[in-house]
């Protein structure tokens, strides 16, 4: 299958690496690329040799800015914005309850959808020196994929709280304090993703489908999907707000400006 806004590649050891592949945009999620995502995880459940699954961003900037506003832009009703929020949410879940381990690979700062995208790998590795935050706050809305509820899944309740409220950025060392990521790697290792995970894997794939399994039991992962459907609801309805109007006019304002 070809990709034009991610790759994907398949190598002999069980690893598949797709890689959001916008560098141009900080690797900025555009419908096209929502489209292309959703039909490489369903390709990737397909692969009958796969142990591993990480995701990773082209480049060295971000890994993940988030939505590209100009597919998910301001101008829209609840009813418009969650049309178009909900295919994401359910790539997003896709990623969630993928039946082997996940990795988000952070060749770089991840923000807004992005940090939710990561959030959904069972596993954050993180180049030293990068920045991640859920900064949807600051656009007057929430997070929109469902990556905000899964958040209370993988880190403390009152941390993941505490970072969606305040929505501010985050050093890799301060993520890592949260448990939001596992590793801190430095940039020279980024093209070393087998060796960072030779204990993963040199483990069947009957070991790692059992574990994966288990895990998204702990998750209650079906019941986790209706809460990420819940964000996607609230969200919609900030959309429509006029502070997150205003803070994507003064956004793009600003960037013109630059």
């Amino acid at each position: 299958m070809d990709f034009s806004t991610i790759t994907y590649e398949m190598n002999e050891i069980g690893l598949l690496t797709i890689t959001l592949n916008r560098p141009e945009k900080m690797n900025a999620v555009s419908k096209g690329m929502v489209k292309e995502l959703k039909e490489a995880f369903e390709q990737a459940k397909q692969e009958e040799n796969l142990k591993c699954l990480v995701l990773t961003g082209a480049g060295e900037r971000a890994f993940c800015s988030g939505g590209d506003l100009h597919d998910f832009h301001g101008e829209m009703s609840a009813g418009e914005a969650f049309q178009m929020l909900y295919p994401m949410k359910e790539v997003v879940y896709q990623l969630a309850s993928f039946p082997l381990p996940t990795i988000a690979l952070l060749n770089g700062q991840a923000r807004g959808g992005g940090c939710e995208i990561a959030t959904a790998c069972d596993f954050r590795y993180a180049v030293n020196g990068s920045s991640f935050g859920f900064i949807q706050g600051k656009l007057g809305i929430a997070p929109g994929w469902g990556g905000g509820a899964l958040l209370y899944e993988k880190i403390r309740p009152e941390l993941a709280f505490k970072w969606l409220a305040e929505s501010t950025m985050y050093t890799t060392e301060k993520a890592f304090q949260v448990g939001w990521v596992h590793e801190v790697i430095e940039s020279s290792q980024m093209n070393e993703a087998a060796l960072l995970l030779k204990d993963l894997l040199n483990k069947s794939i009957t070991q790692l489908r059992a574990w994966k399994h288990q895990y998204n039991q702990r998750l209650s992962i079906l019941s986790l999907s209706s809460m990420m459907d819940e964000e996607v609801r609230v969200c919609s309805k900030l959309w429509e707000s006029e502070e997150h109007k205003r803070a994507v006019r003064t956004f793009m304002e600003n960037r013109k400006e630059k």
